[in-house]
C-alpha cells in the first residue's frame, strides 16, 4: 500500500506498517504525486479537490485538522472516496493559547480576567473547552452558536450580545455561503462596534474576520486589542495588519506535540473503522514529570501557561519573517520548523494554588484533551466507497 502524507504530520508509525509512506509538501501537492497512492493524508494547507483526485487510485483521504473548508466533500462523494478528519485533536492546545491571550489582555487593560465577560463564538470542541475553563475561573461566558442551539446541545446568545463582551474569541468553521455562512462574520459593521476596551482573538480561520476592514478599524487607534493566529490569504498576510495587532502568530495555536500526534492517531482509527478492523488501543500514558510552580494569582497563572508556550515569541518570529525576501515561504517555514510545544497535561503539577484557581488548574492538568472522553474521528463513507 502507498500512503502520501504531508511532510509536517508526525507519528505515522501505524500507517507505515500498512506500506510505504511518501512525504510531500502539502501546499505544492499535485495529482502526479498520487498516481499510485491508496491513501492521502493532509493538513489544512492542501486544497482537496476533484481536479487533484480524479483518475488517481486514492480511496481514502484523511485530514489531521478540525476544519474541512479545504476539502471538496461533494467531489469525494462523486469519486467514491472515503474521508476522515480529526475534530478535537488540538482543542486543548488552542484553548491554552486563548487563555494565555485573555490573561495578557487583562494585564494590558489593568483588570482581572476573573469576573469579566467573554463572548465565545462557536461552542464546538475548541469553543466548548474554552468556555468550560473560563467558567471554572468565574468568568461570565456569553456563548454564541445558533446551529448547536437549534440542535438542543447548547444555550446561545445572539452574535451582537457576544460581541458586547469584554473579550471575544472566535471558534467557528469557515463556511463560505448559505444561511450558516461565517466568511466575514465580523465584517466592517460588526468590527465598527468593537472598542479599545475590548479584546478580539481569532484562532479559527482567517476569513472569518474581514482583514481589510479590521486593518481600517485598528488604524483609527480605538479598535479592540487584537490577537490573530489566522489570516486571510495565508501564507501571505497583510503586513500593515500585523503591525496593528497586539500579538500575531503563523497559524500555530493548535501546534502542540500532543495535538499533532492525536490528529494522526485519529486518522488511523478512522481508517481501521472504514476497513472494518478493530480500532487500535489508546497508547499508554507516559509517566509525567513534575512542574513545581505556585499559582496564587492571575500573574502566576499566566506564568504557568508560559512555561509551556510563550505567545510573544510566536509574535516576534512572525514579525521577523516579514523582512525576508519571500514572506510566504517564511510563513510556511515557521510552521514547519515550529519548536516542540507540549500541552500542560504533559506535566504533573505541584505547588500552591489559590482556592479561586483550583478548579481551573485541575482542568489544565487533566491527562486528556477535553476533560472527558478521547476525541472521536469523523468518518464519511460515500456511496460506492470500498476499502477493498
Amino acid at each position: 500500500m502507498h500512503i502520501v502524507a504531508d511532510e509536517n504530520m508526525p507519528a505515522l508509525d501505524d500507517f507505515e506498517r500498512l506500506g510505504r509512506v511518501t512525504r510531500v509538501d502539502g501546499r505544492s501537492l499535485t495529482r502526479a504525486d498520487l498516481r499510485d497512492a491508496d491513501i492521502l493524508l493532509v493538513r489544512s494547507v492542501t486544497p482537496v479537490t476533484e481536479a487533484l483526485l480524479a483518475d488517481t487510485p486514492v480511496r481514502f483521504v484523511g485530514s489531521a485538522t478540525i476544519g474541512t473548508d479545504h476539502v471538496d466533500l461533494d467531489a469525494l462523494d462523486r469519486l467514491g472516496i472515503a474521508f476522515a478528519c480529526a475534530p478535537g485533536c488540538n482543542a486543548r492546545a488552542v484553548a491554552e493559547y486563548v487563555l494565555q491571550a485573555l490573561l495578557m489582555a487583562s494585564q494590558h487593560h489593568g483588570r482581572p480576567l476573573r469576573g469579566s465577560t467573554v463572548g465565545v463564538i462557536g461552542l464546538g470542541n475548541v469553543g466548548g473547552l474554552v468556555a468550560a475553563w473560563l467558567r471554572a475561573l468565574d468568568v461570565k461566558v456569553l456563548g454564541c452558536d445558533p446551529p448547536l442551539a437549534r440542535a438542543g446541545r447548547v444555550t446561545s446568545v445572539s452574535l451582537d450580545e457576544a460581541l458586547a463582551a469584554d473579550a471575544v474569541t472566535l471558534h467557528v468553521p469557515l463556511i463560505k455561503g448559505g444561511d450558516e455562512a461565517t466568511r466575514h462574520l465580523l465584517d466592517k459593521t460588526r468590527l465598527r462596534a468593537l472598542n479599545h476596551e475590548q479584546t478580539l482573538i481569532n484562532t479559527c480561520r482567517g476569513p472569518v474576520v474581514d482583514n481589510q476592514a479590521l486593518s481600517r478599524r485598528l488604524a483609527r487607534g480605538d479598535g479592540p486589542l487584537t490577537f490573530l493566529d489566522v489570516w486571510e490569504g495565508e501564507p501571505l498576510l497583510n503586513p500593515a495588519l500585523l503591525e496593528q495587532v497586539f500579538n500575531g502568530s503563523p497559524h500555530v495555536a493548535g501546534y502542540s506535540v500532543e495535538g499533532k500526534r492525536l490528529g494522526s492517531a485519529m486518522l488511523y482509527e478512522a481508517w481501521c473503522r472504514w476497513m472494518g478492523e478493530p480500532a487500535p488501543a489508546a497508547p499508554a500514558v507516559a509517566e509525567r514529570r513534575t512542574l513545581a510552580l505556585d499559582v496564587e494569582d492571575e500573574s502566576q497563572l499566566l506564568a504557568l501557561l508560559r512555561y509551556a508556550h510563550r505567545l510573544p515569541e510566536d509574535d516576534q518570529r512572525l514579525r521577523r519573517s516579514l523582512r525576508e525576501s519571500d514572506p510566504g515561504a517564511a510563513f510556511d517555514r515557521l510552521r514547519k520548523q515550529y519548536p516542540p510545544r507540549h500541552e500542560l497535561h504533559h506535566w504533573r503539577h505541584q505547588g500552591k494554588v489559590a482556592p479561586s484557581l483550583r478548579a481551573l488548574v485541575s482542568l489544565l492538568f487533566e491527562s486528556n484533551a477535553s476533560g472527558s472522553a478521547r476525541p472521536v474521528p469523523a468518518l464519511h463513507r460515500p456511496a460506492g466507497s470500498s476499502p477493498r
